[in-house]
């Protein structure tokens, strides 16, 4: 019946700041939409069953300067304005407001490898909950196009405000591709 039945909508809206003749100055602004109804037998990476619901509305901007040729310093702002209940088209949604700061300092140690550090601050309102911690990276560039690495994140959040699971602590593997 209808009560197995999944909804799912995602749309996103975004504005790039990269200038080619100076671009010292890198900027990302993005408006994402999400309304979420998981599937009934859906689990979560824990193992248990997702019976949250939500609709949120995230605004975000994201920029990096470059303040040497190796050195970057970079951050990122979001706001996460929605709506959550739990269980399956029942029950009343409640108020689900988010922030989220990440301070990034960018380091080209030499010509192929890059290293990063990152500070982040995770504040829910309604909870009243505040969550901080760092994450650390190094890269390595493969060609003028694409880079890859590896990094470990010690906060158990992620910087997509639309994740409501505090899972995202430890290794990544991150592969960047640019023009």
């Amino acid at each position: 019946g209808s009560f197995l039945d999944a909804n799912f909508v995602k749309a996103i809206l975004g504005y790039a700041y990269r200038p080619v003749n100076n671009d010292k100055l890198n900027m990302l602004l993005e408006y994402k939409f999400l309304s979420d109804q998981s599937p009934a037998n859906q689990f979560t990476s824990n193992g248990l069953q997702n019976e949250f619901e939500q609709r949120s509305h995230v605004f975000s901007v994201d920029g990096i300067y470059d303040l040497t040729t190796r050195w970057s310093l970079g951050g990122k702002y979001a706001v996460r304005v929605g709506e959550l209940r739990q269980g399956r088209g029942t029950g009343d949604w409640f108020k689900s407001t988010a922030q989220l700061a990440i301070g990034r300092l960018d380091w080209h140690v030499v010509k192929h490898w890059d290293a990063l550090i990152e500070g982040r601050v995770l504040d829910i309102r309604e909870a009243q909950d505040r969550r901080a911690g760092m994450l650390l990276a190094i890269y390595r560039h493969l060609g003028d196009h694409v880079k890859a690495g590896v990094g470990y994140n010690f906060t158990n959040f992620s910087d997509d405000l639309t994740n409501l699971n505090y899972d995202s602590r430890g290794v990544f593997f991150n592969v960047i591709g640019k023009w």
